[in-house]
Formats: structure tokens, C-alpha cells, sequence
């Protein structure tokens, strides 16, 4: 039992770790771009390198630890963290900063893919379990609630190296543990991993990051379109190739498919403008941009927790629609507020409550929509969007904010998650007749109480 115990401690500290250093850097953003002279095209791929890798390569990590091993993939995936944590630490320039942030996101994909497999291996099947799968899970949602803090406090004392430098001795401490107390466990019926769907989502997703990145610096060329409208179509073929991708073919699991889709790339995107304009625009330094930002995450970590035991009262589809509007309103109020922290609070607050009440349904209804056998995969499919979500929100109100500042890439982040809330608003619609649609099956009514595996709850 102390095994598995630690087993769960290095888990749950690695994934704290990926979220830090997805959320927090946001406050470092600022410095980053002063001390490296970074353009913003740059400052945009020190976020969507982490994410895009991360994004891409989770659901191939995860079908490749089930065969050759979880504890040899988590080991080699925090090695891997870890080095290139230290690497981002003392990168010199922009360009070696981006490459070892994607060098980062493939670690943190690997990480990802084998945490909670890992923790589920270690313990009973049954409460203790659960038990640990949500501690699992919780370590997530503390390192969004803590991050704008934390990433405030280290950029404030020490610069923006000091988030990257912190995950080296935890890193190397958790190596340590992991080592001496996971155990190894597979999956003798794991599906053969599809190389080529995943080489194909990787490097359309590049293509089309890089199309909208670097468009306002090339005035849209027509042959740059060309290229990124083909590289989304190349994308779209490798995630159709991939485990559970032919569950989007249920209308309640693709409508919440896409509200993950809208939600973080609307509310995890604007964060990251947000905190450049925070602090470049409203002079506000790194650690008091944290605290004002916890009006933000806490109520991510605190919704999930009041609505938790009410989830399963409320239709799936209205829980999906609700976060991601709440999201769309957010960026409403503050676009109308920006510039006075007070007048700020509940915009901030709203995208907040947003965020966690979406973080908390989208693995749960994606579990309620997928057919028995297939929960790993549903949830695994729901993580990569979001992830997806944070490199595509981040390229996409680039452009808004590159042109006209932090209220239209708002009023932009606004349509975003409003358009995506509108099939699981459609669906909200008399059983009976959804049901039809649904080829005679009724759209669930309850959520059940499982933890989803994968970033961001």
C-alpha cells in the first residue's frame, strides 16, 4: 500500500506540474517577450509549441504505454519533462525557447497518457480507486486554481525562468520515487498504435498554428491560406484515424466535443492576452496580475466541487451549453470593464465558474455518451480537444488582439464560445424527438460519477 501511495504522490505532482505550466506561464509572458525580445508571433508559440505537442501526441502516449509499458513511459516522459524544463530555463533566444517548450508538451503528453492508467494499476479496483483517481484529478484542478499565484510570485522574485527551474529538483525527486515504487502494468488488448494518423494530426496542426501565427506578419498571403486550409484538412484526417474519434458520431458526445473545443479556446486563450495586456497595458506587476487572476481560478476549483453532487440532476446538454456561455458572457463583461480590476472582478469570476463547471461535465458526459468499453477512449478524445482548444484559441485571437487590442480579441473570444455551445443547445429539445434524431436512443440523463483521465479534469 505505501508503493502505491507514492505511486499516486509522483502522479498527482506531475500533473500539477503540466497544468503550471500551461496556466502559469501566462504571467510570465511579459518578461519573456522583454528579456528575449520576442516578438508576439513568438510569444504565441511559446504556448502553442507546449500545447500543440501535448495535443497531438496524448492519445498516441497513451495507446503506446498500454503496450509497452506505463511505468517505462511515465518514467521516460518525466525525464524528458524535466530536461526540457531545465532547457526552457536557460534557453537564449525565442526560437530555442519554442522548440524546447514543444520538447516539454511531449513529455507532458507522455505524462499525461500513462498518470492515471498508472494510479489505476496500483490500487484495488473499487473505492480505493476512485479514491485515488480523484486525488489524481484534484491535482489539476489545485494547479489551476494556484497557478496565477504561483507563476506571479516566481516571475516577481525571480523572472520568468524560475517557473521552468522549479520542475527541475521536483522533477528529479519524483524520478527518484517513481523508479522504486510504480509498478509496470499493460494492456494485453490494447489496438495497435496508427503511427501515420498521428504523424498526420501533428503536422497538420502545425501547419495551420503556424498559417494563423504568422499571417499578420505576412499580410495573409493567398498561398499561406492555401497551406494552412490544407493543413486543417490533414489534421482532420489523422484525428478521424485515431481510438474513439468515431465517437463523434453520437450528437450529445460531438456536442460536447465542440463546447470543449469553444470553452478553452476561448477562456484558456484570452488568459494568455489577458496577462499581457495585465501587465504591459495596465502596468500592474507579475504578482499582483496573480492575485488578481485568482478571482479567476478559484472559482474554476470551486464550481466543480458545489455542482458535483447536483450533476446528475440537470440534462446533460444544458450542463454542457451552461459553461461554455457562462465563458461567452465573461469575455463580454470584460471587454465592456477593461481596464479597472474592481469592475473586472465579476467577468473574471463568471469565466471562472465557466471554466470549471465545463471541465467537470465534459469528462463526465463524454463518459455518459460513449458505449460500455469505450470510457478510455471517450475520455482520451475529450482531453486531446482541449488541448487542441488552448494552441487553436491562442493562434486564433492573436490576429483580433495583434490588430485592435484586448477588446476585440474579447468580443472574438465571446463568439467563439457562444458558437460552440449551439449544438448542445439544439439537443435541448423534447426527449422524444431527440431521441428519434438519435436513432431511437434517448440522449442520457444522468451523468455518472467517474473521473475522466486527461488535462483539465
Amino acid at each position: 500500500m505505501r508503493s502505491s501511495r507514492r505511486t499516486l504522490a509522483v502522479a498527482a505532482t506531475a500533473g500539477y506540474l503540466l497544468v503550471l505550466d500551461l496556466a502559469g506561464v501566462n504571467l510570465a509572458l511579459p518578461g519573456m517577450r522583454r528579456d528575449l525580445h520576442a516578438s508576439l508571433a513568438e510569444v504565441q508559440w511559446s504556448v502553442d509549441a507546449y500545447a500543440l505537442a501535448l495535443a497531438a501526441l496524448l492519445l498516441p502516449a497513451g495507446a503506446l504505454a498500454d503496450r509497452a509499458g506505463r511505468r517505462r513511459l511515465f518514467l521516460a516522459g518525466l525525464a524528458l519533462f524535466t530536461a526540457a524544463s531545465l532547457a526552457c530555463a536557460l534557453a537564449p533566444s525565442p526560437g530555442v525557447l519554442d522548440a524546447c517548450r514543444a520538447v516539454q508538451g511531449a513529455g507532458g503528453a507522455v505524462l499525461y497518457g500513462t498518470g492515471a492508467p498508472l494510479v489505476a494499476a496500483a490500487f484495488p479496483a473499487g473505492a480505493a480507486r476512485n479514491r485515488a483517481l480523484g486525488v489524481f484529478a484534484a491535482s489539476t484542478g489545485a494547479a489551476l486554481a494556484t497557478a496565477p499565484l504561483v507563476g506571479g510570485l516566481l516571475t516577481e522574485l525571480a523572472g520568468w525562468r524560475a517557473i521552468f527551474l522549479l520542475n527541475v529538483p521536483i522533477g528529479l525527486a519524483a524520478l527518484a520515487v517513481a523508479a522504486r515504487s510504480a509498478a509496470e502494468s499493460r494492456d494485453p488488448g490494447a489496438r495497435p498504435l496508427d503511427v501515420r494518423a498521428a504523424a498526420r494530426l501533428a503536422a497538420g496542426l502545425a501547419g495551420a498554428l503556424a498559417a494563423l501565427i504568422e499571417g499578420p506578419r505576412l499580410g495573409w498571403p493567398v498561398p499561406l491560406l492555401l497551406v494552412g486550409a490544407a493543413a486543417l484538412a490533414v489534421a482532420a484526417s489523422g484525428l478521424a484515424r485515431l481510438p474513439g474519434a468515431e465517437l463523434l458520431r453520437d450528437r450529445l458526445y460531438a456536442a460536447n466535443a465542440v463546447s470543449a473545443l469553444g470553452f478553452n479556446g476561448a477562456g484558456a486563450g484570452a488568459m494568455a492576452y489577458f496577462s499581457l495586456y495585465a501587465q504591459e497595458s495596465m502596468d500592474a506587476r507579475p504578482l499582483v496580475a496573480g492575485l488578481w487572476f485568482l478571482t479567476y481560478s478559484v472559482p474554476a476549483l470551486a464550481a466543480p466541487l458545489l455542482l458535483g453532487r447536483a450533476v446528475h440532476r440537470l440534462p446533460p446538454a444544458a450542463l454542457v451549453a451552461s459553461g461554455t456561455l457562462l465563458v461567452a458572457l465573461s469575455s463580454v463583461l470584460l471587454a465592456v470593464t477593461a481596464g479597472e480590476w474592481a469592475a473586472m472582478v465579476p467577468g473574471l469570476v463568471a469565466g471562472g465558474a465557466g471554466i470549471g463547471i465545463s471541465s467537470l461535465v465534459s469528462g463526465q458526459v463524454a463518459l455518459t455518451a460513449s458505449p460500455p468499453g469505450r470510457e478510455g477512449a471517450a475520455s482520451g478524445v475529450v482531453s486531446t480537444v482541449k488541448q487542441l482548444a488552448i494552441g487553436a484559441g491562442v493562434a486564433v485571437l492573436g490576429v483580433p488582439y495583434g490588430l485592435g487590442g484586448v477588446v476585440p480579441m474579447l468580443l472574438a473570444a465571446a463568439a467563439i464560445a457562444f458558437t460552440a455551445a449551439l449544438p448542445a443547445l439544439a439537443l435541448l429539445r423534447p426527449a422524444g424527438r431527440r431521441g428519434a434524431r438519435r436513432g431511437g436512443r434517448a440522449a442520457p440523463d444522468r451523468a455518472p460519477a467517474r473521473p475522466a483521465r486527461g488535462p483539465g479534469g
